[in-house]
């Protein structure tokens, strides 16, 4: 019996050193909060008809930021940024957009069916100055629009029309930093490689706990911001994919030079985060075409 117990304390012992290994978690960079995942990028298009819808999504967790298009024949065409969650086989999305000269925010919900997103419809109702629908249990997926997965193809973007090359410096306001994607250019004095850019980018989502999205070189992140008065601007904890690539160094400069950032502006479609006044990256807005 005695025998007995020494083995079971020794087990005990053994079993409490490998969970408290399993606790130790080393990181380079302490603003990431690392999340292993695999395949995280997914894009949709319109599995039918002469329209064009386009969805593109990060997963990190259940949380979920992207792109999306409407170019529907007979309206306006409309673009922007969304961020939601996963609930099961549901998505949940914020969808911000450009439409006649302003800002504008609705919920969109999609269902998954077999291999296809279905979209839902049914009636809303504005909160807070975004059209929300009002029983998201008594939506209708029936006749909504259709969307199967694609392969993810290099973004075909282009730089926005805003005249960069002009003189005159046009100072934009926070409802820009919400409609664009916005790739790296410039990291700490250093000019990006043009055929690189679109490797480090992030999405801007307002709300009461603003959202930021994007990716780092090699992994996709996500996290939270905060606008401050005067121009200010502060990035929370930020959650990382936890993939492995050639050149990780950059990787860590630039998530290090966002968690320095205080600061914000745009001047003719160039986000520059600062530090004190200083640059520490700049972004050009991008839009898909």
């Amino acid at each position: 019996m005695r025998k007995l117990l020494r083995i079971s304390s020794a087990f005990i012992i053994l079993v409490s050193c490998n969970n408290a290994t399993d606790k130790s978690v080393s990181s380079g960079v302490p603003l990431i909060d690392s999340i292993q995942s695999s395949t995280n990028h997914y894009c949709y298009e319109n599995a039918g008809g002469t329209d064009s819808i386009r969805l593109s999504i990060d997963l990190v967790g259940t949380d979920v930021s992207g792109e999306l298009l409407y170019a529907i024949r007979g309206k306006d065409r409309n673009e922007g940024s969304v961020h939601g969650e996963w609930f099961g086989d549901t998505l949940v999305l914020d969808y911000m957009y450009q439409s006649e000269g302003s800002l504008s925010s609705r919920q969109v919900v999609f269902i998954k069916q077999d291999s296809l997103l279905v979209e839902g419809y049914g009636a809303s109702e504005e909160v807070d100055g975004k059209l929300r629908f009002v029983n998201r249990t008594e939506l209708s997926f029936g006749s909504g629009i259709k969307l199967k997965e694609v392969n993810c193809d290099e973004p075909n973007a282009a730089p926005s029309t805003a005249a960069s090359n002009t003189p005159i410096q046009v100072e934009q306001g926070s409802e820009v930093l919400y409609m664009y994607r916005w790739e790296l250019k410039e990291l700490n004095g250093t000019t990006i490689e043009e055929a690189r850019r679109g490797q480090f980018f992030l999405l801007f989502t307002p709300g009461q706990v603003g959202r930021v999205s994007g990716k780092g070189g090699c992994n996709r992140i996500s996290g939270n911001v905060e606008l401050l008065e005067n121009r200010g601007l502060k990035f929370g904890a930020i959650a990382s994919t936890k993939m492995a690539c050639p050149d990780m160094e950059q990787e860590a400069i630039f998530l290090k030079s966002l968690a320095k950032v205080n600061q914000w502006k745009i001047v003719n479609n160039v986000l520059y985060l600062q530090k004190d006044g200083s640059n520490l990256a700049l972004f050009q807005s991008v839009t898909n075409k």
